[in-house]
């Protein structure tokens, strides 16, 4: 946990480099889906029907997903760069980057979801999986539209 001096100056580069619009939102959500799957994985409050080796499978899925939280905020540094989107307008020539993004970031969420049910008891390691390597694969989407674009 960042103290609040270091949260400000974050924020203020947040807002220099992903400006206060679209793709900052977009680069947010993901990072507030991606803190949602750690608060989950972590919650030492309720009881966890995992294995250790099932924690260990949990945890390591984070880890890979966590790897993509840079490359989601380099793609949204570009498209700031190169597409301002500020206030609620999607630019048209990368329309299809951002809807990539929201998609990475209902997935991410969802898959904290299943890892949350995972862990009573309710679902299974493999709904993890599924919703995690949907997320990279929207991640990987966004990235090779932009690249094109």
């Amino acid at each position: 946990m960042r103290g609040p001096f270091a949260r400000f100056r974050q924020g203020r580069s947040d807002d220099r480099e992903l400006g206060t619009g679209l793709w900052r939102r977009s680069h947010d959500r993901f990072v507030r889906a991606m803190d949602r799957y750690w608060q989950v994985v972590q919650d030492a409050r309720s009881p966890s029907a995992l294995t250790p080796e099932e924690h260990n499978g949990v945890v390591h899925a984070g880890n890979v997903l966590a790897d993509r939280v840079p490359a989601v905020r380099a793609l949204c540094v570009r498209l700031q760069e190169t597409h301002p989107g500020d206030g609620e307008h999607i630019p048209t020539a990368v329309s299809e980057v951002h809807r990539e993004l929201s998609r990475a970031s209902h997935e991410l969420a969802a898959t904290a979801q299943a890892a949350a049910m995972f862990r009573l008891g309710q679902g299974t390691a493999d709904a993890v999986s599924r919703h995690a390597e949907r997320t990279l694969g929207h991640v990987a989407r966004a990235e090779e539209l932009a690249s094109r674009g």
